[in-house]
C-alpha cells in the first residue's frame, strides 16, 4: 500500500517568533549552525518562514541528491541569489541558469578539467614556495598569525595566476587592497540573499558604500586585465588556439560563443568567488584539526619525506598523486567542516520526490552537512580519522558512505573547479606538515564556525614551530 503524499503543510516547523518568523535566528553570522540545530529539533524535513515567505529545509540525504540530479531543468539556484549577483554586475557561470549557463559550463568546465590543472601544476608550486618562504620568517620570530587571512593570499594569487595569468602576490602583502575588496564583497552578498527587504536600496549605509567602493575597485582591476589580455591575443595569434589562462581561452575566437565584456567580467569574478574563499577556509579548518593531532602531522610529514626526499615541495604531478594520506586527510576536513554546509534551490516545476509533493517556485535549502557527520552514514562520525578514506584502513569503519558527501555540490551542476581545490590543499598541507608544526595560540573551543557566504574558521591563530 502506498504512503500518502507528504505536503509541505503537514511538515513540522521549529518555533519562530510572531510575525518575523525564523529570520532573527537565521540572520546569525552561524546559520548553518542554527539549521543543524533546527534538524536536532524537527527532523531532516521541516519549514521555516521570514517575514511569510515560506521555505523548506531538508537534511535527507536521498532527497538532497535527487534535487542536485534534477538541476538545472527542475530546480535552479535560489533566484535571489541571482538577483543579488546581477545587482552587483556579476553574470557568470556560478549564477547562470538554463541555457545561459550550459553557455559559460562548457568553457569553464574545460579551463578546469583535469588535462588543465595538470598544466598548471606549476603555478601552484610556485606560490607553494612563495608562502613556505614567508612561513618559515613567521617560525623564525615565533609570531602566531591569523592562518585564515594568510591562506586567503594564498588562494587569491592561485586563483588570479590560472584565471587571468596575473602576478598578484597577495602572499608577500604587494596588493592587499585587492585582498580587501574581496573580503568586503563577500560577506555582503551573504547578507543580502537572506535579507527580507532590499534597504541597501533605499538607504545606504556605510558598509553598503564600502562595498559599492570594493565591487568598482575590483571592476577596475579585472577590466584592465580584460584588455591587456586582448592586446596580447591581437600580438600573439597563437593564443588564439593555445590560450595560457582562463581569460585568454574566454577571449579566444575558437570558443563556440562570443562572451560579452560583461560575461567575460561575470565569470573571472565567479572563479575569484569560487576559487579563494572556499579552498582557504578547507586549509585552515585542516591545520585546526591538524593543530590538535601531531600524531597526523607526523604521518603527513613522513609521506612528505617518503615521496619528494629532499626537495622542499613536491616537483611533479606524479609525486602529488603518492601523497595519499595528505589527501586522506583534505577528504576527511571537507567531511567534517565542509565551507558550504547548505545549499539553496528553487523547484521550477510541481513535483514528487520520495513521496514528498514540491510545488513550482518551492524554496528548499539543502542542509549537507547532518549527513556527513552521522553515525549511519559513517563510524565514530564525530572523530578526525583521515584513515576512513584509505582502503586499507576502511574494514575498520563499519560505516563509510562517501556519496554523502556534498561539499562540491553534486549532479550536472557539480563544482568543475573541484579537482584544483584538492590540489591546491594536499600540495600545500603536504609542504606545510614537512617544514612545521602547528600550535594554536587560542583553546579550540574558542575557534568560532562563522558563515560568510562560506563557513570559515574565526579566531584560529597558528604559532608556526620548526619541524625536527
Amino acid at each position: 500500500m502506498n504512503k500518502e503524499t507528504l505536503k509541505i503543510k503537514d511538515l513540522p516547523s521549529p518555533k519562530g517568533a510572531f510575525l518575523v518568523g525564523h529570520l532573527p535566528q537565521f540572520n546569525a553570522d552561524n546559520k548553518h549552525q542554527v539549521l543543524e540545530r533546527w534538524v536536532e529539533e524537527c527532523g531532516d524535513l521541516f519549514k521555516i518562514n521570514f517575514v511569510g515567505k515560506e521555505f523548506v529545509v531538508s537534511a535527507n540525504p536521498i532527497i538532497n541528491a535527487e534535487i542536485l540530479k534534477l538541476r538545472p531543468e527542475k530546480f535552479r539556484r535560489f533566484s535571489k541569489i541571482d538577483e543579488i549577483l546581477r545587482e552587483m554586475g556579476v553574470v557568470g557561470v556560478f549564477n547562470a541558469e538554463g541555457d545561459t549557463w550550459k553557455r559559460h559550463r562548457k568553457i569553464t568546465a574545460e579551463a578546469l578539467n583535469a588535462k588543465k590543472v595538470r598544466e598548471n601544476y606549476d603555478v601552484i608550486l610556485d606560490k607553494t614556495n612563495r608562502l613556505l618562504g614567508k612561513f618559515k620568517g613567521y617560525s623564525q620570530s615565533n609570531k602566531p598569525i591569523d592562518i585564515q587571512k594568510e591562506l586567503m593570499a594564498f588562494t587569491i594569487d592561485v586563483t588570479t595566476a590560472i584565471a587571468f595569468g596575473y602576478e598578484l602576490d597577495t602572499i608577500n602583502n604587494k596588493a592587499d587592497s585587492f585582498q580587501q575588496h574581496l573580503e568586503c564583497i563577500f560577506p555582503m552578498i551573504n547578507e543580502r540573499v537572506t535579507a527580507p527587504i532590499a534597504l541597501w536600496r533605499v538607504i545606504k549605509r556605510k558598509k553598503d558604500n564600502e562595498l559599492e567602493r570594493s565591487i568598482a575597485a575590483i571592476e577596475k582591476i579585472i577590466y584592465q586585465f580584460i584588455e591587456e589580455a586582448r592586446v596580447r591575443l591581437v600580438e600573439n595569434p597563437e593564443l588564439k588556439s593555445n590560450p595560457t589562462n582562463f581569460l585568454e581561452a574566454l577571449l579566444s575566437d575558437g570558443n563556440d560563443v562570443d562572451f560579452t565584456n560583461e560575461e567575460i567580467y561575470g565569470n573571472i569574478f565567479t572563479m575569484l568567488l569560487a576559487g579563494e574563499d572556499t579552498t582557504s577556509n578547507s586549509i585552515s579548518w585542516a591545520i585546526y584539526f591538524l593543530s590538535q593531532n601531531p600524531e597526523i602531522v607526523k604521518k603527513v610529514r613522513a609521506e612528505a619525506h617518503a615521496v619528494y626526499g629532499n626537495s622542499e615541495v613536491p616537483q611533479t604531478n606524479k609525486e602529488l598523486l603518492k601523497l595519499k594520506y595528505t589527501n586522506a586527510v583534505v577528504q576527511e576536513v571537507i567531511r567534517l567542516k565542509p565551507t558550504t554546509p547548505q545549499l539553496y534551490m528553487e523547484a521550477l516545476e510541481t513535483l514528487t520526490i520520495e513521496g514528498f509533493a514540491i510545488p513550482k517556485n518551492t524554496k528548499v535549502i539543502l542542509q549537507t552537512k547532518v549527513a556527513q557527520t552521522n553515525e549511519a552514514y559513517f563510524s565514530n562520525p564525530n572523530d578526525f580519522s583521515p584513515e576512513r578514506w584509505l582502503k586499507s584502513e576502511c574494514p575498520m569503519h563499519q560505516n563509510h558512505s562517501p556519496e554523502m558527501i556534498k561539499a562540491f555540490g553534486g549532479g550536472p551542476r557539480f563544482c568543475p573547479g573541484m579537482k584544483l581545490a584538492i590540489n591546491e590543499m594536499v600540495i600545500l598541507l603536504s609542504v606545510l606538515c614537512k617544514h612545521f608544526d602547528f600550535k594554536m595560540t587560542v583553546k579550540p573551543e574558542d575557534v568560532k564556525e562563522q558563515f560568510s557566504f562560506t563557513m570559515y574558521p574565526e579566531n584560529l591563530f597558528i604559532q608556526l614551530l620548526k619541524a625536527n
